[in-house]
């Protein structure tokens, strides 16, 4: 359990920051920053990295070098903000390669970000590359049985009532592909996630961390079947 917490202030800060176009903003409202954001932050990094590390020990939980909202001069063009409005945190496998990403938990406070608008945890694989998008779907198409297990367990259940996320589809079955698959919109998916809007009230408990890590451990279950489908030849 976390000693500093979000509060229902955390979030209208981080979009008044996310206006501001003075560099000098923050340092007047540091000590508004730290208890709300920065602090709560980092302590829920090295919560779900010391939790998690038995269940994914092949995760890398970044602990350092996070919660800044402050933009790089060098990266700010004149008359744009110089604070983010938004924070993630993002855990994986380090990645063999540098174009692939591999399947990952995400928290993000993302209250001026279109669709969500808000806090949400997810898992799976975001933004794959082709032969990544290409092995999954022959996973799926050869037997989705693994997933319809997991989707319809109890216990993934009740943290994740819904399966992948249906938003970011091909607009037709994919080359090669049976048309008539069963799982057709599985293969018609174009990232593969599972996402959870998080509330208010949720977010500003003291107990938000260990919710978190109790989601992560079952996303952590989606992610071995996404993996395994990635390390297939």
């Amino acid at each position: 359990m976390m000693n500093s917490r979000f509060t229902d202030k955390t979030i209208p800060f981080m979009l008044e920051a996310g206006q501001q176009t003075d560099p000098g903003w923050l340092d007047r409202h540091q000590q508004t920053y730290d208890e709300i954001v920065r602090l709560p932050f980092l302590e829920l990094a090295q919560t779900l990295k010391s939790e998690l590390q038995d269940t994914v020990p092949d995760y890398h939980f970044p602990t350092r070098g996070i919660g800044r909202i402050k933009r790089a001069a060098n990266k700010v063009v004149s008359g744009e903000a110089c604070y983010k409005d938004w924070l993630s945190l993002s855990a994986a496998k380090p990645s063999a390669s540098r174009f692939e990403r591999n399947p990952h938990l995400f928290l993000g406070i993302l209250p001026g970000i279109a669709p969500y608008m808000g806090v949400i945890l997810a898992g799976g694989l975001f933004m794959p590359t082709s032969a990544q998008l290409k092995r999954v779907r022959q996973a799926i198409a050869r037997d989705a049985e693994p997933f319809h297990t997991l989707f319809s367990d109890p216990t993934f259940a009740r943290f994740f009532s819904k399966g992948f996320e249906l938003e970011n589809m091909a607009a037709r079955m994919p080359r090669g592909f049976d048309p008539e698959h069963s799982d057709e919109q599985w293969l018609r998916l174009k990232t593969f996630l599972v996402v959870k809007r998080v509330s208010s009230d949720v977010f500003t408990s003291p107990e938000f961390a260990m919710w978190v890590v109790q989601h992560y451990r079952q996303l952590a279950r989606l992610n071995r079947l996404l993996e395994a489908a990635l390390d297939r030849p």
